[in-house]
């Protein structure tokens, strides 16, 4: 083999020179600064999380407040009974009372089964009511504890048609309300 010219050593002494900064920078330098970065990044989501955390933490007694306050209304958002079915019977028992006071007539009032969720109780009743005992009836529910949920009503004025006047009209009308069941009605 022949030695190599001035040249050629130059050349491969800086292709060698080029490789080890390749390696340096490749090899250290990109992967510090790499991890430097991912962990400034882990960084600024850990003092996020902190930062909500401490907000979170800092609502608790207010969250506390809001609960004891819940608790006290609880008996004006749910029937409180001490069976599904007496409490299903209550609210049968509120719709004829109202319904009544209306100067209205209930037809049927019986309890729904199939589709209700658990811990809640529907009613379905058949009324005849007026316009404006319909009117007074459903401001009522609205506005009396324990508030219900009507879930569908439906009005059908075929005797105003016929007689050409306002008349009774016939009403069905589905409420539902939530139960809690106590030992203490």
């Amino acid at each position: 083999m022949r030695p190599l010219a001035q040249r050629e050593r130059r050349l491969i002494a800086l292709g060698v020179l080029l490789a080890l900064v390749a390696v340096v920078v490749l090899g250290v330098i990109v992967p510090v600064f790499g991890g430097m970065a991912a962990r400034a990044l882990e960084r600024g989501d850990l003092v996020a999380t902190y930062q909500r955390n401490q907000r979170v933490l800092a609502g608790i007694p207010v969250w506390r407040a809001q609960a004891v306050e819940q608790k006290s209304t609880a008996s004006k958002f749910a029937i409180i009974a001490p069976t599904q079915a007496l409490a299903a019977e209550m609210l049968k028992q509120r719709i004829n009372r109202m319904t009544n006071e209306e100067g209205g007539s209930v037809q049927t009032v019986s309890e729904v089964q199939g589709d209700t969720p658990e811990g809640w109780v529907k009613v379905r009743a058949d009324l005849q009511l007026t316009m404006a005992q319909l009117y007074k009836s459903l401001a009522r529910l609205e506005s009396e504890a324990p508030y219900v949920v009507v879930g569908y009503l439906s009005v059908a004025a075929d005797r105003a048609q016929k007689s050409g006047h306002a008349a009774p009209m016939d009403v069905r009308i589905e409420v539902s309300s939530p139960v809690k069941v106590s030992q203490q009605p």
